[in-house]
């Protein structure tokens, strides 16, 4: 059994030592994680020395209690309410993939559903111009069938008052030439001769 955790030890620190980088100063709250594409061990103190309590995987969100810049170990409080000591190298305040993967599936889901519905208004929308735009057509068609109309019909109208001017003309001809006729007739008649009134 202490061979077995010795060998997880071992394997534990020389993941750490490929993990070198600075840490920035850690403030206490709750809205920390171990880093991903790890797991660590934590201890009852800040430092490899202390007892090993278990082990912490990757992503799991802490609460960070305090922090030992000197040792630059972090006494933080795991999911599971276990308490204990973490090199603060594997510390950090980014949300881990593990928690974000939820958030960006419903944000993914949200944003899917956002677009159907926008697909939706978009053909809806389609249609209303499509049924405007006929709508525009036919109102066209009508508007040029009533004009021509009005054309045939004006026509008609003009051509009705040439007709009615001419039958005027035509009966003013009538009766002009049948008072001259009437004149030329009334002077082939015989005049009458008046009686003499004086007694022979």
């Amino acid at each position: 059994m202490i061979r077995k955790w010795l060998a997880v030890a071992l394997f534990t620190c020389s993941f750490q030592a490929l993990a070198l980088q600075d840490t920035p100063e850690l403030e206490a709250s709750s809205s920390h994680y171990i880093k991903d594409d790890l797991f660590i061990f934590m201890h009852t103190g800040p430092s490899r020395n202390y007892r090993i309590l278990g082990s912490i995987e990757a992503g799991t969100p802490i609460t960070v209690v305090s922090t030992d810049s000197d040792a630059e170990f972090t006494e933080i409080t795991d999911d599971d309410g276990r308490e204990g000591w973490v090199e603060s190298k594997f510390v950090s305040n980014t949300m881990s993939r593990a928690e974000k993967l939820p958030i960006i599936s419903e944000q993914l889901a949200e944003n899917q559903a956002e677009l159907q519905a926008s697909q939706s208004d978009n053909a809806r929308l389609r249609q209303q111009l499509n049924d405007a735009r006929q709508q525009i057509s036919q109102l066209s068609t009508e508007n040029e069938a009533q004009a021509s109309e009005i054309v045939s019909l004006a026509n008609k109208v003009e051509s009705a008052n040439k007709d009615e001017l001419v039958m005027w003309f035509t009966r003013g001809g009538f009766v002009a030439g049948g008072g001259i006729l009437l004149g030329v007739l009334l002077t082939y008649f015989p005049k009458r001769k008046r009686r003499s009134s004086e007694w022979m």
